[in-house]
C-alpha cells in the first residue's frame, strides 16, 4: 500500500531492481489496455485516501454495490453508476471484505468487516439486504494485538467465518474466527506466522480453504487456512527474472468460476497493471493488463491501485461476465481525490482470451 509518497520514494530502489529484473517479461508496450467502463465519485480527502473495494451482489444483480474505505475517515457505498449511496464515517479503515450468510442471533445477513489503524482492530458490520446499507454504527471493535493492523481479509472454514489480518511493522499474518454469541460478536485466534516482510493484499478462497497473500516486494504466496504455522506456504509467483511480478504487490481478488475453475488477479502497483493466474493448482499466469480510458472519455486511466475487488456474477448488461473494481492512485481529467474505477471482466477475458 502506497502510503505515502515518502514510502514510494523508500523503495523506489528496490522497485528499480526489481523492474529490471523483469522486464522482458512484460514490456511495457505489449501489455494491453483495457477500458475503464466508469468511475465512482471522489472520496472527501486529499492525499492518499481511498484504498480497498469489496462489492455486494444483490438478488437483483443491477441493485449490487461497492462497499470500500476511506482510510482517513470511514466507509463509503457506491451503485453501480459509482454514485454514493453511503458514509459512514469514522475510523482508519484499510483494507475491507463482505461474506453473506453470517449468522446475527440467528438471522443470516452479511457481515462486513475491516482492519482499522485507529486502534488496530477488526471492526465489523451488520449489512441489511433490505435497505442496502451498512449499519451506522460497527457491531463490534475486536483487538488483534498487532502494531498497526495493515491488509485484512474475509474468508470460511466449512460453516465458520473466519478474518485474515497483516500486521504492517512485523510482517505477522494472523488469522481469526469470528462468531456471534450472547455477548455479541467474538474472535478465537487460530493462527500466527509470518512470510519474513510486509505484506498487506490477501484473498480468501472459500473452497479451497487457503488464504492468498501479497507480500509486496517479493511473492504472492498460498497459505492453508488450517495451517496454523504457515509453514507450508506455497509460492504463486515471484518478483524478478524467474517470475511475471515486479514491486508493489497489492490488491488480491478471485473470478470464481464453476467446478473450481477462475482466475487469480493481482495489482502490481509499482507498473500500474494487474496480473493475472488460474484458480486452480499449478496457478498458470494467464497475462497481464493495464486500465485505459473509457471509451467515452469520462473516466481517465488507472495508476497506482492499491486494492482491488472481482465478482464473476453477471450485475447486468454493463458487466455481463463480472466486475472488477480498482483504487485508482491519481484522479486526472479533472484533477481531483482518489477514487474507484469499474471494469467489465468480459474485456479483461477478451484481452487475454480468457
Amino acid at each position: 500500500m502506497m502510503d505515502t509518497l515518502a514510502r514510494r520514494s523508500g523503495i523506489l530502489g528496490l522497485w528499480a531492481i526489481a523492474l529490471a529484473g523483469c522486464a522482458s517479461n512484460a514490456p511495457h508496450h505489449a501489455i494491453p489496455s483495457v477500458p475503464a467502463l466508469r468511475e465512482t465519485a471522489a472520496v472527501n480527502a486529499a492525499g492518499d485516501a481511498a484504498d480497498d473495494p469489496a462489492i455486494w451482489v444483490a438478488p437483483d444483480p443491477r441493485q449490487s454495490l461497492v462497499i470500500a474505505t476511506q482510510k482517513q475517515g470511514g466507509i463509503y457505498v457506491f451503485d453501480l453508476a459509482g454514485a454514493i449511496v453511503q458514509e459512514v464515517p469514522g475510523g482508519r479503515p484499510n483494507n475491507v471484505d463482505i461474506r453473506d450468510g453470517f449468522s446475527w442471533a440467528g438471522v443470516r445477513a452479511p457481515i462486513v468487516g475491516a482492519g482499522d489503524r485507529v486502534d488496530n482492530a477488526l471492526v465489523f458490520w451488520r449489512f441489511d439486504p433490505a435497505t442496502r446499507r451498512l449499519g451506522a454504527q460497527p457491531a463490534a471493535r475486536l483487538p488483534t494485538g498487532f502494531a498497526e493492523v495493515y491488509g485484512f481479509c474475509l474468508g470460511r472454514i466449512g460453516a465458520d467465518t473466519v478474518a485474515v489480518a497483516t500486521d504492517k511493522n512485523s510482517g505477522n499474518i494472523g488469522i481469526w474466527q469470528i462468531s456471534n454469541e450472547a455477548s455479541g460478536l467474538v474472535s478465537k485466534r487460530l493462527s500466527t506466522f509470518s512470510l519474513g516482510s510486509i505484506s498487506e493484499g490477501c484473498v480468501v478462497d472459500d473452497d479451497r480453504g487457503v488464504v492468498y497473500i501479497a507480500d509486496e516486494l517479493n511473492a504472492i504466496w498460498e497459505v492453508e487456512l488450517t495451517d496454523a504455522a504457515g509453514t507450508k506456504k506455497r509460492k504463486v509467483d515471484s518478483i524478478g527474472p524467474n517470475g511475471h511480478l515486479v514491486g508493489d504487490i497489492e490488491g488480491l481478488s478471485l473470478w470464481v468460476g464453476p467446478d473450481g475453475g477462475g482466475y487469480l488477479a493481482a495489482s502490481v502497483q509499482g507498473d500500474d497493471r494487474y496480473s493475472v493466474y488460474d484458480r486452480a493448482p499449478p496457478h498458470a499466469f494467464r497475462g497481464t493488463f493495464r486500465i485505459g480510458r473509457s471509451k467515452d472519455g469520462k473516466a481517465d486511466e488507472v495508476s497506482g491501485t492499491d486494492g482491488i475487488d472481482i465478482v464473476s456474477a453477471p450485475l447486468g448488461p454493463d458487466f455481463p461476465g463480472g466486475l472488477l473494481v480498482v483504487q485508482d492512485d491519481a484522479n486526472t481529467d479533472p484533477s481531483s481525490f482518489q477514487n474507484f474505477k469499474f471494469v467489465s471482466w468480459a474485456d479483461v477475458a477478451a484481452a487475454l482470451g480468457l
